[in-house]
């Protein structure tokens, strides 16, 4: 982390204040070092990553034990070979839409919800054109651990802060953030993207934006089927809904936010996919975005 972070940062305990103790410190990045408040809840900085004790989940997304079966490199290439062509495409067109809006606004501190491997991140190091600092938010301190490797090598100039936390209960201040994005990854919080959402509201900025993208198919169809018989299973209800288009812009203004517009990105049919529920193959599925402002 960088030591200004600890201006916007509080305890995600207390709702304290944090203090910074630093052991190492690298070109003005804390490597090693504590986070404390005056409630003595104590968050240790590792390998520049901050750990605020958030846990993976258990249902989807464990990257730590893929990471240790599979090495970085390896899952990175074995996720991007099972991924169906039309979505490696599609992916890149959202990358470079919410890449596009970043360089054409002026934002201080950007907030990536939900990083994971990075997909959003190592793009966004490649073509960043404007002076922001970026915080990247994820459950798994070893995922945020490999990613800020992997951007080094990519931008080593590019000011990134990494917390391991639970994006439902974020470790920042109230109107701090002057623009939130995630990409697929409140998607995939299962039951809590409501609370996602809501969350990423409270810490931006009044006027500011979160730009938050998913996939969305038809109520009627197999994959909507298929997606309500898993959430069910797992004992989660009516979380399916929150992927058709009526269902995901319901769920940002819920939250209270002063302007929704759903943009779609792409449409296409699934192809065929071992790895996820949706797109279903063989069936109509579209990635949008929502661009809400607060």
């Amino acid at each position: 982390m960088y030591k200004d972070l600890s201006d916007i940062l509080i305890c995600p305990e207390c709702k304290g204040k944090l203090k910074l103790s630093i052991n190492k410190e690298e070109n003005g990045e804390v490597i090693d070092g504590k986070l404390c408040c005056d409630n003595n809840h104590n968050w240790a900085i590792k390998e520049g990553v901050i750990n605020f004790g958030s846990k993976e989940q258990d249902l989807s997304n464990n990257w730590e034990e893929m990471f240790i079966q599979n090495g970085y490199e390896g899952l990175d290439k074995k996720i991007l070979d099972s991924t169906p062509e039309n979505m490696i495409r599609i992916n890149e067109m959202t990358k470079d839409f919410i890449i596009n809006r970043i360089n054409n606004h002026e934002n201080k501190v950007i907030l990536d919800i939900a990083t994971g491997r990075g997909m959003l991140l190592t793009e966004l190091a490649r073509k960043i054109t404007v002076d922001a600092q970026v915080v990247c938010a994820d459950l798994s301190f070893e995922v945020l651990k490999y990613d800020r490797l992997k951007v080094k090598k990519i931008n080593p100039n590019l000011k990134i802060n990494y917390i391991a936390c639970d994006a439902t209960n974020l470790p920042i201040k109230e109107n701090s953030i002057d623009l939130a994005v995630s990409f697929h990854g409140i998607a995939n919080m299962l039951d809590k993207i409501p609370l996602g959402v809501v969350e990423a509201k409270r810490v931006l900025k009044e006027e500011k934006s979160l730009l938050n993208c998913g996939t969305n198919i038809r109520e009627n169809s197999q994959g909507y089927k298929a997606m309500k018989e898993w959430f069910n299973s797992q004992e989660i209800y009516e979380a399916e809904k929150v992927f058709t288009n009526l269902g995901f812009k319901n769920v940002h203004e819920a939250a209270s936010f002063k302007n929704v517009e759903l943009i779609t990105i792409a449409e296409d049919n699934g192809q065929k996919c071992d790895t996820d529920l949706i797109p279903y193959e063989g069936e109509w599925f579209s990635v949008v975005v929502a661009e809400c402002k607060k």
